[in-house]
C-alpha cells in the first residue's frame, strides 16, 4: 500500500505541476487584458493551493471514523452546506445562474462545489450506519436518497447542471456500492432524471446548449431549431474543436495558442483542456490520461484495500468523484458531451473546486494509511480454566 500511495502522491504532483504550467499559459492574454497582468491567474491559484493543501492535510490527519463516532459533525457540516447552497440563490447572478458568493475583494466561493465532496462523506456515513437496512425502501433507499437529492436539487435550481450530474452520480455510485436494491435505484433515480430533466426543457440558455451539441438530423426528427453560426453554445464547441485540430500530434508549441486570445471563451477554466491540446498536441491529451487513469487505479486499489465498510465507501466515493469530473470535462472540450460548465480537476483555474479536489485526496490518504495499522485483538469473553 505505501506504494499506491506513493504513485498516488506523485500523480497529483505532476498534475497539480502540469495544470499550473498551462494554465500560465492559457490565462496568459485573459490577465493581461483584464488585470494588467499576464501572470494573474497563476498567482491567484497559488494562493488558492496554499489554502487547499491545509484542508488536504487536514482531510489526512482527521480520522475518518470521526465522521460516524460524531454524527452531529457530520449532521451539522451537510446543513452548513446546504445553507450555503440555499444562500447563493440570492446572490448576484453570474452568467446566467447563481453559482458563487463572495467573501471579499475578488475572493469568491462556490458552495456547489463543497456539496459535491460532502455528499460523498454523508452518504458513506449513512450507508455503513444502515449496513443491511439498505436494501429495505422506507428505512434505507430513501434518506440515502434525500441525502444525495436534497444536495443535488439546489445545484439545479442555481442552475449548475454539471455539478447536478457531479453529485447525483457520485451519491448514486456509493449507493449501487452500499447494495442498494436495483429497483429502489431505478424508480428514484428515474424520479430524479424526469425532474431535471424538466428544468433542462424549461431552460432556454441549456436547450440551445443542448442543440448546439446535437446531430442535425436528431434536431430535425425532434422539431427543434438549428442552431446559427452566432450562437454562444455552438461556437464555444466549435472554438474548441478548432483548437484540438490545430495541435495534431505533437502541437503549435507552448504559449502559440490562438484561440486563447479570445477566440475560444472560458479557455483558463472549464476549456483550458482545448487549450493544452492545441499547444502540445495529442502527446500531452494522452499523457494526460494516463496520469488521471493511474489516480483512478490507485483510489479504487485504496478502495477495495480498505480496513472497514466507511472506509471502502470513501475511498470509492471520492475516487469516482474526481473522476466523473475528468470524463465530464473532457466529454464536454471535445463534443461528446453537451457544452456545460465544469471544471478539469487539478488543472482549471479555480479556488473552491482546487480545494475540494484536494480534500478528496486528503481522505483517499486517510484511508490508505490506515489499511496497514495494526487492529487491536479483541479480548477474550472465555473465562480462564484452572486446574
Amino acid at each position: 500500500m505505501r506504494w499506491t500511495l506513493t504513485i498516488l502522491g506523485v500523480s497529483v504532483l505532476v498534475l497539480l505541476g502540469g495544470g499550473f504550467v498551462l494554465l500560465a499559459s492559457a490565462g496568459e492574454e485573459t490577465g493581461r487584458t483584464l488585470y494588467n497582468s499576464a501572470g494573474y491567474f497563476v498567482t491567484h491559484q497559488a494562493v488558492w493551493l496554499g489554502v487547499a493543501l491545509v484542508f488536504m492535510l487536514a482531510a489526512t490527519f482527521f480520522d475518518y471514523h470521526n465522521w460516524r463516532r460524531f454524527p452531529y459533525l457530520t449532521i451539522s457540516l451537510y446543513v452548513i452546506i446546504a445553507a450555503l447552497m440555499v444562500a447563493v440563490l440570492f446572490a448576484p447572478e453570474t452568467k446566467g445562474s447563481h453559482r458563487w458568493l463572495r467573501l471579499f475583494g475578488p475572493v469568491r466561493l462556490q458552495p456547489s462545489e463543497l456539496g459535491k465532496i460532502f455528499v460523498v462523506i454523508s452518504t458513506a456515513v449513512f450507508l455503513d450506519w444502515a449496513g443491511w437496512r439498505i436494501e429495505k425502501f422506507w428505512k434505507g433507499s430513501v434518506p440515502a436518497v434525500l441525502i444525495v437529492g436534497v444536495l443535488m436539487g439546489l445545484a439545479v435550481i442555481e442552475p449548475d447542471f454539471g455539478a447536478t450530474m457531479v453529485i447525483g452520480l457520485a451519491g448514486g455510485t456509493l449507493c449501487w456500492i452500499g447494495g442498494m436494491r436495483f429497483l429502489h435505484m431505478a424508480l428514484m433515480g428515474g424520479g430524479a432524471l424526469a425532474a431535471v430533466g424538466t428544468l433542462l426543457a424549461f431552460n432556454p440558455n441549456r436547450m440551445r446548449r443542448l442543440a448546439a451539441w446535437l446531430p442535425e438530423p436528431v434536431l430535425t426528427a425532434l422539431g427543434l431549431p438549428l442552431p446559427t453560426g452566432d450562437d454562444p453554445a455552438a461556437y464555444q464547441l466549435n472554438q474548441a474543436l478548432v483548437a484540438i485540430s490545430h495541435g495534431g500530434p505533437f502541437g503549435m508549441g507552448y504559449t502559440k495558442s490562438m484561440q486563447k486570445k479570445f477566440y475560444l471563451p472560458e479557455a483558463h477554466t472549464d476549456f483550458i483542456f482545448a487549450i493544452g491540446a492545441e499547444e502540445l498536441g495529442l502527446v500531452f491529451s494522452l499523457l494526460l490520461l494516463a496520469v488521471f487513469t493511474v489516480f483512478f487505479v490507485c483510489g479504487v486499489r485504496i478502495a477495495r484495500r480498505a480496513p472497514d465498510r466507511l472506509g471502502r465507501l470513501l475511498a470509492f466515493g471520492m475516487t469516482f468523484l474526481v473522476f466523473f469530473q475528468v470524463l465530464f470535462n473532457i466529454g464536454v472540450v471535445t463534443g461528446c458531451l453537451p457544452t456545460k460548465g465544469l471544471a478539469l480537476p487539478f488543472i482549471s483555474y479555480g479556488g473552491t473546486n482546487l480545494m475540494t479536489t484536494l480534500i478528496a485526496v486528503g481522505i483517499l490518504f486517510n484511508v490508505g494509511r490506515q489499511i496497514e495499522l495494526p487492529k487491536p485483538r479483541p479480548r477474550s469473553t472465555i473465562s480462564p480454566v484452572f486446574s
